[in-house]
């Protein structure tokens, strides 16, 4: 036994390409055989391991029991051990609608990242075993997940390896005998307290009592599902890159071949689920309305007239600017004022202190240039179809003196403060789209 698991964890260890680790110990038997069959390995493979141990003291003594066994076992395999203490109750007041169970995973996986980093570990190793990947499947499918949930957990994401994942719980307690290594029992393991415990004790053993080899037909789907979800993605990625912005900030949501998936996938990196893709997918079967879906701040979806944007909200207090020149007034220079077409330039009598630049205000009128009378600000920048991002960006450039709308900039410019032959120095003001430092 200890050929054969040692083995699958020193072939996910060179399939991953890494030389260092941090394992994850909580004393049962899972960890404890995953940090045993590393410090072996490393022994032989010159590899560099490091344990860490998360003490949640939510079990009182047996908490710290298991921390003190941890640290024990840590001595005599000669492992740096990394140990955190955590107030899981104080978090989940601070953080309301959070579980306890949710807490905890926060809580350590920020810790583990943290001390990866600082003891430069290429990744985490953590003891998920085959058994806990079949109980993943099925809280997936009861919650409602694509093939991303039924395939369970991967084996490598980046940060984390899984080197147990294809190791069932029972190869790992004969290992462990066979190690001679005792282990902590978790009470809370023992109980239905959680419904990952209820689907061990309760529910698999069910199907198991009515469909024999039950555990190893669940198993059999988790490994197929892996390898679909793998051409699933794929699908996906092309999608979002054919139809999304090189920034992942567009997305041209009413193409025939954006679905529910590629929606979910387009707004997950910024706090997205599942419900705020079907209720986008919805609301582009009815008439535009603007709809806006708050994610994870600051960034907000709003649904254009032809695309999802994915707005930062944080950029709300940023002014577009404005980058001010004089020049001298000539005939060449005049030549230049008259031959302008540009909705982002223009040329003044006045420099920038006779004027301030501001957002649109309801009732805001401008005297267009080429037109008789006035218009309303919001009706021109209606009419110029700006999407959210584009919108926000707007900027009036009133005269100080008299409060006077003269440019709505980028779109429209007003037929008064014109140039005249007689000024010494023309002002020129250029709207810059994107925001870079003027100097």
């Amino acid at each position: 036994m200890a050929r054969l698991i040692e083995g699958r964890v020193l072939e996910q260890i060179e399939r991953s390409g890494v030389g260092s680790l941090l394992v994850a110990v909580s004393g049962g038997a899972d960890s404890v055989a995953l940090l045993t069959a590393c410090s072996r390995i490393a022994r032989r493979e010159a590899m560099r391991v490091e344990a860490v141990n998360c003490n949640f003291h939510l079990r009182g003594e047996e908490s710290d029991r298991d921390s003190e066994f941890v640290a024990s076992l840590c001595r005599r395999l000669g492992v740096k051990l990394h140990t955190r203490d955590y107030d899981v109750k104080g978090y989940v007041a601070a953080h309301p609608g959070i579980s306890t169970e949710m807490a905890c995973r926060e809580l350590r996986y920020s810790d583990f990242y943290d001390i990866r980093k600082s003891r430069g570990l290429d990744r985490v190793a953590v003891a998920h075993n085959a058994d806990d990947d079949i109980e993943t499947m099925l809280l997936n499918m009861l919650r409602g997940s694509g093939s991303r949930g039924l395939k369970g957990m991967d084996t490598d994401n980046g940060k984390v390896i899984r080197p147990l994942l294809t190791t069932t719980r029972k190869e790992i307690e004969l290992y462990l005998a066979e190690m001679g290594q005792d282990y902590m029992t978790d009470s809370t393991n023992l109980t239905d307290e959680y419904r990952r415990n209820f689907l061990r004790h309760d529910v698999i053993p069910l199907f198991e009592s009515r469909w024999e080899g039950a555990r190893k037909s669940l198993s059999r789907s988790v490994e197929i599902m892996k390898e679909e979800s793998a051409i699933v993605e794929s699908h996906y990625t092309h999608l979002l890159e054919k139809y999304s912005d090189s920034d992942r900030r567009r997305l041209q949501v009413y193409a025939p071949e954006i679905t529910l998936g590629a929606i979910l996938r387009f707004i997950e990196p910024y706090g997205g689920n599942h419900t705020a893709a079907r209720e986008i997918q919805d609301a582009l079967g009815k008439p535009f309305a603007g709809r806006r879906w708050h994610l994870i701040p600051p960034y907000t979806a709003v649904l254009e007239r032809d695309s999802l944007a994915i707005i930062d909200n944080s950029d709300e207090d940023s002014e577009p600017q404005l980058k001010w020149d004089c020049i001298e007034m000539s005939d060449s220079a005049m030549q230049t004022v008259r031959q302008n077409k540009s909705h982002d330039i223009i040329y003044l009598p006045q420099g920038k202190d006779a004027y301030i630049s501001r957002k649109p205000q309801t009732g805001d009128r401008i005297a267009p240039l080429g037109m008789r009378g006035t218009r309303l600000v919001s009706d021109i920048i209606s009419d110029a179809r700006l999407d959210s991002i584009a919108r926000r960006r707007v900027r009036v450039l009133e005269r100080k003196e008299d409060s006077e709308v003269i440019w709505i900039t980028g779109l429209k410019r007003s037929r008064h403060e014109l140039i005249a032959p007689d000024v010494a120095i023309i002002h020129r003001a250029e709207f810059l789209r994107e925001e870079t430092s003027e100097h």
